[in-house]
């Protein structure tokens, strides 16, 4: 089966053509899917968004506006299903824990690199607004990796004092980063330092 152009595919899919629809399915699933998949970076995530979109076009082909580019049509849905998925994920732990453990296993793109490096002056900027304590404590947990029991023997304090400190800072930063970035580059930043380790 094949259509001249986007109107007539999309006629045929207002008219409740199955198979006209099955094409556009066929055609643009993969492409969609990539897209939502450099915004949410989870594999299931990203196969349920994907087909969420195209359930939703099929349930509401009677009220499609006029579309000059299917394409081009699909690539804003799939952004702002993305964007509706980020946003839930900044309140919704469980989806930010899942999104962000994705990036972490697929983060290795020079793009990733860069746009880490553009936010970690900002991030540094944050942290020295910490007590001094609290600062070594972080530096200590996080730059160096050190455990909780590792960081109590060093500087001479309880395990759950330093618990209380790393609690201090990561609030601080996750505010700091909801407030002054995008859902996403918040995301991203985030695993940048490693916070969900």
């Amino acid at each position: 089966m094949h259509f001249q152009d986007d109107h007539t595919l999309l006629s045929r899919i207002r008219e409740g053509d199955e198979n006209a629809f099955s094409l556009f399915y066929e055609q643009h699933w993969a492409i969609i899917h990539r897209f939502v998949k450099k915004y949410v970076k989870c594999q299931d995530l990203s196969n349920d968004v994907t087909q969420d979109i195209f359930v939703r076009f099929w349930e509401g082909r009677d009220d499609l506006p006029e579309i000059s580019s299917l394409k081009s049509y699909l690539f804003v849905v799939a952004r702002n299903a993305a964007f509706n998925v980020l946003k839930k994920a900044s309140v919704q732990e469980n989806l930010k824990e899942k999104i962000v453990l994705a990036a972490v296993a697929s983060r290795n793109t020079i793009e990733d690199d860069m746009l880490s490096l553009e936010y970690l002056d900002h991030l540094k900027k944050v942290v020295e607004t910490l007590p001094a304590q609290t600062q070594k404590v972080f530096s200590l947990c996080r730059e160096e990796e050190k455990s909780y029991q590792e960081v109590s023997q060093m500087l001479g304090i309880s395990k759950d004092a330093v618990k209380k400190h790393m609690v201090r800072s990561m609030k601080l930063l996750r505010v700091s980063i909801q407030n002054a970035l995008h859902v996403l580059l918040a995301l991203i930043i985030v695993l940048a330092i490693g916070l969900y380790k």
